[in-house]
């Protein structure tokens, strides 16, 4: 009876505490991060409004060992991340935790940038800190181990989720992140054009046990060894529905399993992963577990990043397209958290399966589309070709971002307008660009037209017309 009321106590203080959480916001009540953090007491969030915050209290910002929230105004939109931005200005990181902060202690929807520290560039946990540091863009820091996130000390476990870490450089290891002890759980994040001598995406040594799932690994360089994943010394890592692909460097390209006074072991399943014969390579006494589900194909990303002639790295894109093989070859098994989502917040799952990496392929939305006139006269002097298009009935045309528009691919409107009544959008194509693009094609032929809403779901519709050819009839 005695642990039922003690149990019940505990919890009302939970409540209690959690209904007197605050909001500090920045900086329309405190003119620096650090500040509002000072104010705060358990549960209580601190909102920053979209700006560039640089200077003493926005950098170097500590927790306390406070169970609080800092975010942007929103860490679901992109836009709003992007322009949240905490700037370093090369004179330190932006947040280190060190006074046992929990997975309560929470870093939501900002951009960290031009971080320089010895460890973690960006962001380093330390001395039993285990944070959660989510819907983050994490880019361009440098450290001497890890660019962008350092964690160390055995104990520390940090939670890396929905993030995108990308053009961070260390100067010896980690050119993302570096993690030496503990056993971060790295999951649905885009590490991508990140450099370090060894381990140019991740390096991990004298872990526990570091999980990677539902990650891509994309186009980072290493001028040693394992641009992707550089694992060893008893670092026991476990990658799970990833993507390794386009990492380069002198000695195994992708993941190097090392032997450092101690055999390392790592588990790889369901992941694709480049040229595994030649880019995966362990050391004596070190074990690969190859697990089920791995291919080696190439993974269809919408663009893929690459260094330039100055060593400055384009940014890729790195959503599969529809011929991705790894849509819905993701594990089977696997149990997705409550509301858990991909990299741009939707849901981890759209298909019969988990897709393998970051992005969970979203089919393109189905519209109607009807294109006039229904034959086309190759010889007729008309100027126009109209079209209307139809969203089913839960989306709405006025969300559609005309500039997306295109017939058969790269063919763009000349003049759009919404009817309203009816709930299309009426579009007009020049009617000598599809003549010319038309006048080899066969009987009957099929249009299609694509774009995207404002907040990037696709959509696509056809419709077919028959072509009169000059000269006759066809």
């Amino acid at each position: 009876m005695k642990h039922i009321r003690t149990t019940v106590c505990f919890l009302a203080v939970l409540i209690c505490d959690s209904a007197l959480a605050a909001v500090h916001y920045v900086p329309d009540e405190y003119a620096t991060i650090q500040a509002a953090v000072n104010a705060c007491k358990d549960f209580d969030t601190v909102i920053v409004a979209p700006g560039r915050y640089s200077g003493s209290g926005n950098r170097n910002i500590t927790f306390n060992g406070k169970s609080i929230t800092v975010r942007s105004i929103d860490p679901g939109d992109p836009q709003i991340v992007n322009s949240t931005v905490i700037d370093c200005e090369g004179k330190g990181r932006g947040f280190a935790f060190y006074m046992g902060e929990n997975v309560d202690s929470t870093v939501a929807g900002l951009a960290v940038t031009n971080g320089y520290a010895l460890l973690g560039g960006a962001i380093y946990c330390y001395n039993n800190s285990s944070p959660s540091i989510t819907n983050c863009v994490i880019i361009t820091n440098s450290a001497v181990f890890g660019g962008a996130i350092a964690s160390t000390n055995s104990k520390s476990h940090p939670n890396i989720t929905n993030c995108t870490i990308t053009t961070n450089s260390a100067l010896v290891g980690g050119g993302g992140i570096y993690c030496n002890g503990g056993s971060p759980k790295i999951k649905n994040c885009i590490i991508s054009g990140n450099f370090a001598p060894d381990g140019g995406a991740i390096y991990s040594h004298n872990a526990g046990n570091p999980l990677i799932v539902n990650c891509t690994i994309a186009a980072n360089t290493a001028s040693s060894s394992a641009a992707g994943i550089y694992c060893y010394k008893s670092s026991n890592l476990t990658i799970n529905n990833s993507i390794l692909w386009g990492n380069t460097a002198t000695n195994a390209s992708e993941v190097l399993v090392g032997n450092l006074d101690a055999p390392t072991s790592i588990r790889i399943s369901h992941c694709d992963i480049q040229s595994p014969d030649e880019n995966v390579i362990r050391d004596s006494d070190c074990t690969i577990d190859w697990g089920q589900g791995n291919i080696d194909a190439d993974p269809h990303f919408t663009t893929t990043g690459y260094l330039t002639d100055t060593e400055s790295y384009t940014g890729g894109d790195y959503h599969l397209l529809k011929e991705s093989p790894c849509i819905d070859a993701g594990d089977p098994a696997f149990v997705t958290a409550p509301d858990e989502t991909d990299i741009d917040g939707d849901p981890r799952i759209s298909g019969a399966k988990i897709d393998i990496g970051a992005d969970e392929y979203e089919a393109p939305i189905r519209a109607t589309v009807k294109v006039t006139p229904k034959t086309l006269n190759l010889a007729s002097n008309g100027k126009w070709i109209n079209c209307t298009i139809q969203l089913p009935d839960n989306y709405d045309v006025a969300d559609i971002d005309t500039a997306t528009i295109a017939l058969n691919e790269n063919i763009e409107p000349q003049w759009c307008s919404i009817d309203e009544e009816v709930k299309k959008l009426l579009v007009k194509f020049n009617r000598s660009e599809i003549q010319n693009m038309l006048k080899d094609a066969e009987n009957p032929l099929l249009l299609s037209i694509s774009g995207a809403l404002n907040y990037g779901t696709d959509f696509e519709g056809t419709d077919t017309i028959r072509i009169t050819p000059m000269g006759g009839k066809k």
